[in-house]
């Protein structure tokens, strides 16, 4: 009985390999440099190892098949990654043929912050709703929405890039080329960047001395550990950053009416004084009806957010079928997933 899904989380820095249950069980897992560098042939080469690795002795029989979680804009149901910022070289990747052709076994392919969501609507913080939205708040920002059951994912996949949303008209140029996104206003990477401009402006903050002296070389854990000893320049830089996710929020609350708001990656581990902000922000913003019973929580899963909703969609794949679209059954024989 096939109850088990090979999961791939592909990261900028690591690509993470499992193979999970059907309730979200991690039985095997891997960690591998992703190093991009190399080149695009020797990347899914590594991918292809690590997914040997988890499988181990597991027999073909018992698998469903593989769920890939990638960055940037990815075509769903064709399975295609389109160029993602992190990954040169990566353009227009055929993920879902490549994987396909190598093991013989279906696989599904989506974003990796849509997936994110999906893991924690499957098996974290949002288990028991039907209407999520995921922020993943890391170096940049992400998101995915689910709408009752499903992913939101727009007429080509593209949907659910919080990230790129206006925040300020005038703000800080985004990595995307716009002006003032989320992302560029309230990101880690944000935050570092508006730390050393103060720190150069004269503001005086213990984030130099945590940072040895470096200005460059403060980043987000930098400041989480400046913010814990009350240092006044990282607090208000958290709590900016707090408004600013606030704002995409109430924005979300009035476009989508969802239940629940669940804040992951590694800036949400800033915690009360970045999720006080936030709160605050939504109360001052959102109408009451609008923001009643609409909780905003931290993520469960932690990392594992990706793998789990990269294995989540291989159960359950009619989360992105597209609106008019029929799935269509397909038998596989899976003797490729063993040397």
């Amino acid at each position: 009985m096939k109850q088990l899904a090979i999961a791939v989380d592909i990261g900028g820095t690591h690509t993470r390999a499992a193979l999970i249950n059907s309730v979200g069980r991690i039985l095997n897992r891997t960690r591998i440099l992703t190093q991009p560098q190399l080149g695009l042939a020797a990347g899914l080469e590594e991918i292809a190892s690590a997914i040997h690795t988890v499988i181990g002795t597991t027999p073909p029989e018992q698998i469903s098949g593989i769920g890939v979680a990638t960055p940037g804009l990815v075509d769903p149901w064709q399975g295609i990654a389109f160029s993602p910022v992190n990954l040169p070289g990566w353009e227009d990747v055929r993920l879902k043929d490549v994987m396909e052709s190598r093991f013989k076994c279906p696989t599904r392919v989506g974003n990796d912050a849509n997936l994110a969501a999906l893991g924690e609507y499957r098996f974290g913080a949002g288990r028991g709703s039907r209407n999520m939205i995921y922020l993943t708040i890391s170096t940049g920002i992400g998101g995915g929405i689910i709408n009752e059951g499903q992913l939101v994912l727009g007429r080509r996949g593209f949907a659910g890039e919080v990230g790129h949303c206006t925040i300020d008209a005038n703000g800080p140029r985004c990595r995307c080329g716009n002006l003032g996104c989320l992302e560029a206003m309230a990101s880690g990477s944000a935050l570092a960047r508006d730390a050393r401009a103060a720190i150069a402006d004269g503001q005086a903050s213990l984030m130099l001395r945590l940072a040895g002296g470096d200005p460059n070389a403060i980043d987000g854990e930098i400041i989480a550990q400046a913010v814990v000893r009350g240092d006044d320049l990282a607090k208000r830089l958290v709590d900016r950053a707090g408004v600013y996710i606030g704002i995409a929020i109430v924005n979300l609350m009035y476009i989508f009416d969802t239940e629940l708001f669940v804040l992951g990656g590694g800036v949400s581990n800033l915690g009360d004084p970045l999720f006080a902000a936030i709160k605050r922000t939504v109360a001052e913003r959102a109408l009451p009806v609008a923001r009643q019973d609409v909780p905003i929580v931290p993520a469960a899963l932690g990392d594992d957010a990706g793998l789990l909703g990269a294995a989540a969609l291989v159960f359950h794949p009619g989360v992105i079928v597209r609106r008019g679209q029929t799935q269509r059954r397909t038998t596989w024989r899976n003797r490729a997933l063993t040397r």
